[in-house]
């Protein structure tokens, strides 16, 4: 059998996270990157062997025919860059959130239906062991019926300028970390939300290099479900020391707690600091809890090897463009409420 042949576009964070992951399957070559930052996608190249040059152009990439494209790019560009791939005959890894908008999501999801191929949405947390050992525990029957709960995400901000910027993200900490939880919440409890309220404020309006914070870098919200449960969400990109995610849930037989990042599964004080803990933390000096394997521990290889093997055997996968959508289409109910300052119902699509 061929191998199934990938590419990359982008050369930024999450891209190394794909590079890996493809690097690791014996069925799957790697054949070619295109970023706009040509010496960071040549590192990239270089430590996963991808031969040739990085393309400034993604649409010269794609002519090498890849079977499968990931694309690692702003949410602005997650449209058109993935109505592209699914055109020239490919399959798109579409990383979170999967756009901008509800409507932007519906014009991705028609491209797919034309095309032939698939969006997989890329939600790396439900692919993360410990995260997935959680909705195992609750599909047993551990906690009985979810009534109540809490998800939580927070570091002290992206490393990249457009995440500021309302029209090239679309949103702040929601869209960037709430959607992480989102998905996961949705998931565990296993049914629908029916309506959101939300808060949002922005705390730190100067982020230096970055430039003005024009979208929210804090939100706190509450997500309401058909079966009655109430669960909070808070989000965050005022929080220094690294990134801490972590779950509550409560049922009528029991609860659970789980935190992959701040666990002391690695616990390390050092007055001179070392190399990498986990990240976004700014330092090492200190107590801090590095993450072994992090790629493994937050589920993209696995996430990725789920992928390929849904396109193998034309399976659906667990994340696709539908529930990619499912998930923007709560955040953007949550924004409104945002601004009516009201309960939002979140309508059917």
């Amino acid at each position: 059998m061929d191998k199934i042949k990938a590419c990359i576009i982008g050369s930024g964070f999450i891209a190394e996270h794909h590079a890996l992951a493809y690097s690791q399957l014996q069925n799957v070559e790697l054949i070619g990157i295109s970023s706009l930052i040509e010496e960071q996608a040549n590192i990239l190249m270089k430590k996963y062997k991808i031969p040739g040059k990085p393309y400034k152009e993604y649409k010269e990439l794609l002519k090498l025919k890849p079977d499968v494209v990931s694309v690692c790019l702003p949410n602005f560009l997650h449209k058109d860059v993935t109505t592209d791939v699914l055109n020239v005959g490919a399959h798109a890894l579409v990383e979170k959130p999967l756009a901008r908008t509800v409507a932007e999501g519906r014009a991705m999801l028609d491209a797919e239906k034309k095309s032939g191929k698939k969006i997989f949405y890329c939600e790396n947390n439900m692919y993360a062991p410990t995260f997935s050992k959680v909705k195992q525990i609750i599909d047993e029957g551990a906690l009985g019926k979810i009534y109540m709960g809490r998800g939580k995400e927070q570091h002290s901000g992206p490393h990249s300028s457009w995440f500021y910027n309302k029209d090239q993200a679309g949103g702040g900490a929601l869209a960037d970390l709430g959607i992480h939880d989102i998905a996961c919440l949705v998931w565990y409890l296993g049914c629908d939300v029916k309506k959101v309220f939300c808060q949002t404020t922005i705390t730190i309006p100067d982020r230096g290099t970055f430039g003005k914070c024009d979208v929210e870098d804090n939100a706190v919200g509450i997500l309401y479900f058909d079966n009655g449960a109430q669960v909070v969400i808070e989000e965050s990109w005022c929080a220094p020391g690294g990134y801490d995610m972590r779950f509550e849930l409560f049922g009528t037989d029991g609860q659970l707690k789980v935190a992959p990042t701040f666990s002391n599964l690695v616990s390390v004080y050092s007055e001179k600091g070392y190399g990498y803990a986990v990240e976004k933390a700014s330092s090492t000096k200190g107590w801090t809890f590095p993450v072994p394997s992090e790629a493994w521990n937050f589920g993209y290889p696995q996430e990725v090897a789920h992928f390929i093997d849904c396109i193998v055997a034309n399976k659906k996968p667990l994340t696709d463009g539908t529930y990619g959508l499912k998930i923007l289409n709560i955040v953007e109910a949550m924004y409104k409420s945002a601004q009516s300052g009201k309960i939002e119902p979140v309508p059917r699509l």
